[in-house]
């Protein structure tokens, strides 16, 4: 497992490249690497696409990661077309 500031190393890039290919405040960058603040899932999965990693390799990322995993279905989802209108028709 990496730190985002190994990863980015890595790449040869600064902090302000790795922002700017983002899309992010280079602060952002900084205050993630620092431990000062943890990244909203879209940020850290935007700065893994430019970095060429997945989520789950970042250390900071372990939370973040777990958050962009897609949700379970509602059990309303996994009833049927007929049991629905089943439900209504009564």
């Amino acid at each position: 497992m990496l730190t985002l500031r190994e990863a980015r190393q890595r790449k040869q890039m600064s902090q302000q490249v790795l922002a700017d290919r983002a899309g992010v405040a280079r602060v952002t960058v900084s205050q993630i690497e620092l431990g000062k603040s943890g990244p909203r899932p879209h940020i850290a999965r935007r700065l893994c696409q430019v970095l060429d990693v997945a989520p789950s390799e970042i250390e900071e990322f372990g939370k973040a990661a777990r958050s962009m995993r897609l949700p379970t279905p509602s059990i309303l989802a996994l009833r049927s077309e007929t049991e629905l209108a089943g439900a209504t028709a009564s």
